[in-house]
């Protein structure tokens, strides 16, 4: 019997370490990793392709979470009736799932974890969009930081008043065209 991990994070700037270092201590016998969303269709998680190849009947599919196999509900269970199809348990490091063990149950028991993890992001996603709404509501500011202070905006105005070109204003500044053109209202 093989251990086989895999990891994923959706994007370049989140990073995989903790996960790595969990299946690494649980001495994981292939690891394989990526970068890419769990909306992405399967065809683009390499990485999980790869790993679901490299195990054989008997072995682990070890995973962080339920979530790193698909998005919604039916990937992860898709995915894990695939998997026990073939003799291949699926086991999570944060000890929700185990199908070795649970026989004829693994598939639903995997569904109703799946479904409970799909509820859970929604839920997540719905809070955080009220969150938002409600600090806008407040005044609250998004988007990215200024990059230029009051004085800086007073100064691009006076110099715009005098007849100053925007590339005139930004040599003068030290402020990029566009953040001239922004403070100008210009856009």
């Amino acid at each position: 019997m093989a251990l086989v991990g895999y990891a994923r994070c959706s994007t370049t700037t989140q990073e995989l370490e903790r996960q790595l270092a969990g299946l690494k201590e649980a001495l994981v016998d292939q690891l394989f990793s990526e970068h890419v969303s769990g909306a992405a269709p399967f065809s683009e998680r390499v990485e999980l392709q790869r790993a679901i190849d490299a195990c054989r009947p008997g072995d682990v599919l070890l995973v962080p979470k339920l979530d790193r196999l698909g998005r919604t509900m039916e990937d992860c269970v898709t995915r894990v009736a695939e998997l026990l199809d073939r003799d291949v348990h699926v086991r999570t490091l944060d000890g929700r799932v185990d199908t070795k063990g649970l026989g004829t149950m693994a598939k639903p028991v995997v569904g109703v974890l799946a479904a409970a993890v799909q509820v859970e992001r929604e839920l997540t996603i719905e809070r955080a969009r009220e969150g938002i709404q409600g600090a806008r509501n407040k005044g609250v500011p998004f988007g990215p930081k200024r990059k230029y202070t009051n004085e800086q905006a007073e100064h691009v105005r006076e110099l715009r008043g005098q007849g100053k070109s925007y590339g005139a204003i930004s040599k003068a500044t030290g402020l990029t065209v566009s953040t001239v053109r922004r403070i100008l209202g210009v856009v």
